[in-house]
């Protein structure tokens, strides 16, 4: 095949021909890192150098430009005629030029008028950089097949969520972090399939479950971790096709609708109580090393239906995947994050949903031959561009023929080969999306001191406005009990006890806590989801030796928890659990 850049091709075979495993100095940690034979036919295959961060510190840059969690702030809206204040996940003081949702997706503007021409004097990423602070942003990285979602990021086919992020076919949820085919759900994260669960991470086919965690077809029941297909259940762990157990022991119906009648979760110090009981049954249960499901030749966790997977977590269907995160039917990506809908030769991208033969970009949607781009959707064949819907062979936004493009993208890459930028993602130092609104400030979170340090842009949060006329309460003057809570709690803001930051109930959320006897929270919902995400699996793995069994492997547990938790490895713990 006739290659069509052919002056890139030629200088990149130099890098690869020879290319064998070998080992590497990360330049964002400055530690070790072994480049694999399995890496570098995956360099084959995309035709890029091998990189120069270690994975961790590229799956923190590409966290720290994943849009995912739902952390909002108010600002004027950039489009023309336009004034009013929108939600948004880019603070009011970032240089960022923002359209609400409606009109980014609407035919009233186009991305091609900031179109401008390759400068080959000057730095490929600075001339990026400038582009994309130049065409606005979709206000908040999500479709227009969510109803009634104002305060919601990322999903599709929501509808009446709120503090959201996540939300694939979900309704009525709130507080909630990657929440799928779910209802009336609230201060959960990481669940599928599930309706009336309150404070619950990892779950799946739930029904009114109250604090469970990495459980599985469970219903009317609380504080349960790692039980599958339970009912009524309650302080308990590691239970299988169970009813009626309290704290592990077996109970008769009666005896059990005794005790739960005794304990009254809508009670603050009896739940707040409960909440530090479960803290020991978590510890003091069973601990799997990894949880693989029907898989083959993979490493990693969370997999299901999986293939030839190294370094992958959390998805269904993959195949020939390779350090990636948080995926759902792809197969030949590396480097990459939130990928689905078929997605397939992908490396170094963030969220290259239904697209294919993508490089190094953001937020690309049913694409095809895509390299250093932003936002694009139904794009065929551009280089350099942000914003851009069903365009083809465009460079910097600006329009080319075929045989135009295919000359100028070969000079392109060539000088970023020879610059040493070719192979790289863009830097967190760009700024190009807010650090501490994104999934990496939740997983490996800094402070605005910590993101000087290192060059992050850290843009200036306002403080907390209380309209005049709004009370601001402290936990203690709000009643205990959920029943004696009327409804002029919605009038007023409760100070978190923890961060100090004010933050409301709604009218929908005090129905649900009704509904589930459930006290009011005491902590910012912000607080809420990072004291949530100590419950869920890392994406990481360790190096393990089974306690029971003596065998060496990987473990998602670090070195700290394996002397804290009881973990077995996969074989030990189903002859125990099962």
């Amino acid at each position: 095949m006739i290659s069509k850049t052919p002056k890139f091709d030629e200088a990149l075979d130099k890098i690869l021909k020879d290319l064998v495993p070998h080992e590497r100095v990360c330049l964002e940690c400055k530690q070790k890192f072994k480049v694999e034979a399995g890496d570098i036919n995956f360099y084959r295959m995309f035709r890029v150098p091998p990189p120069t961060l270690c994975p961790k510190c590229r799956k923190i840059r590409r966290f720290g430009l994943l849009m995912r969690t739902p952390k909002f702030f108010k600002r004027p809206c950039s489009a023309p005629g336009h004034n009013e204040n929108i939600v948004t996940i880019f603070p009011a003081s970032s240089p960022h030029k923002v359209y609400d949702v409606n009109y980014w997706y609407s035919d009233s503007w186009e991305a091609t008028s900031y179109g401008r021409s390759y400068n080959p004097g000057r730095k490929f990423f600075e001339q990026f950089k400038e582009l994309f602070f130049n065409v606005p942003h979709l206000a908040l990285e999500r479709d227009i097949t969510s109803i009634n979602s104002e305060y919601s990021v990322g999903g599709r086919w929501g509808k009446n969520n709120y503090y959201f992020s996540g939300g694939f076919h979900s309704e009525d949820c709130s507080y909630g972090d990657d929440v799928r085919f779910s209802k009336f759900c609230v201060d959960c994260s990481r669940v599928w399939n599930c309706e009336f669960c309150y404070s619950c991470v990892g779950a799946d086919r739930c029904s009114h479950c109250i604090f469970s965690i990495g459980s599985v077809q469970c219903l009317d029941s609380a504080f349960l971790y790692d039980c599958k297909n339970c009912n009524n259940c309650f302080l308990s762990s590691n239970l299988r096709n169970k009813s009626y157990f309290f704290e592990n022991k077996q109970l008769s119906k009666q005896d059990y609708q005794a005790k739960i009648a005794g304990l009254n979760l809508g009670d603050r110090v009896v739940f707040q109580d409960l909440v530090r009981r479960f803290d020991g049954v978590y510890k003091n249960a069973l601990h799997r090393s990894l949880w693989l499901t029907n898989t083959i030749n993979c490493v990693g966790n969370g997999l299901n239906n999986c293939k030839d997977c190294f370094w992958a977590f959390d998805g269904p269907e993959g195949q020939n995947l390779r350090f990636v995160e948080t995926f759902g039917g792809v197969k030949d990506i590396m480097d990459s994050c939130y990928d689905a809908d078929k997605a397939e030769k992908i490396y170094e991208v963030v969220n290259g949903t239904g697209s294919s033969n993508v490089l190094f970009s953001l937020y690309i949607r049913a694409s095809n031959g895509i390299e250093y781009s932003s936002e694009c959707t139904n794009c065929q064949n551009c280089f350099a561009c942000v914003g851009l819907k069903n365009k083809k062979f465009h460079i910097f936004n600006k329009p080319y023929s075929e045989n135009d493009y295919w000359p100028l993208v070969d000079e392109i890459k060539l000088r970023m080969l020879n610059d040493g930028e070719y192979g790289e993602l863009f830097s967190l130092s760009f700024g190009l999306f807010p650090y501490q609104a994104s999934r990496g400030q939740k997983y490996y979170p800094i402070s605005e001191k910590e993101a000087a340090e290192r060059g992050i842009p850290w843009y200036l949060e306002p403080e907390s406005q209380i309209p005049a006329g709004i009370n601001l309460r402290d936990i203690q003057e709000i009643p205990s009990d959920i029943k004696n809570v009327d409804d002029s709690i919605l009038n007023d803001a409760i100070r978190c006890e923890t961060t100090g930051r004010p933050f409301k109930i709604i009218a929908e959320e005090l129905k649900f806590y009704r509904h589930m006897n459930l006290p009011i929270p005491t902590k910012h919902p912000w607080q809420r989801i990072m004291e949530r995400a100590l419950f869920e699996h890392p994406f990481d793995l360790f190096p393990f030796v089974c306690p029971n069994c003596g065998e060496k492997s990987l473990s998602l547990y670090d070195e700290e928890k394996q002397k804290q938790f009881k973990i077995f490895c996969e074989k030990c713990y189903l002859n125990e659990v099962v």
